[in-house]
């Protein structure tokens, strides 16, 4: 009798812990897809420089992308910055990997940019305004 009972604890163990292992696979499985997009939206067809280079260096790109959950945005915030609409405090021409760095994961290209803008506009050094502005985000 003992016996067959914990086999049943044992059998209701293992479909609960297959149960939430699949419940979280879709997830990883998701976000893995909306980078994909994204990288395949920025390759090719935008640029990472101001020479209108569009062949990226793979990594450049997922480091972009990474943790985005709307695959457009982080080209979008990229795009809006290299196009010169940023000043980052001492003018607005920027180095790549720091557009990079302020557009990475980001999920609404123009409330990014925004903070960055409010951020360098009340004072603050623009690392600092990239580093907040990527909290912010989150």
């Amino acid at each position: 009798m003992k016996t067959s009972i914990t086999q049943c604890r044992l059998i209701k163990l293992a479909v609960a812990v297959s149960l939430i292992t699949l419940s979280f696979t879709p997830i990883s499985a998701q976000a893995s897809d909306h980078e994909t997009e994204c990288f395949n939206s920025v390759q090719g067809k935008i640029p990472w420089n101001d020479e209108k280079n569009m062949n990226w260096d793979p990594k450049n790109i997922k480091q972009l992308c990474a943790g985005t959950t709307k695959p457009a945005e982080p080209g979008a915030c990229y795009l809006s910055v290299l196009d010169g609409r940023v000043n980052w405090g001492k003018g607005i021409s920027w180095d790549w990997q720091n557009i990079i760095n302020l557009c990475a994961g980001a999920n609404n290209a123009k409330n990014t940019v925004d903070c960055f803008q409010q951020a360098v506009g009340k004072g603050l050094d623009w690392r600092d305004a990239i580093l907040f502005c990527q909290r912010a985000e989150k």
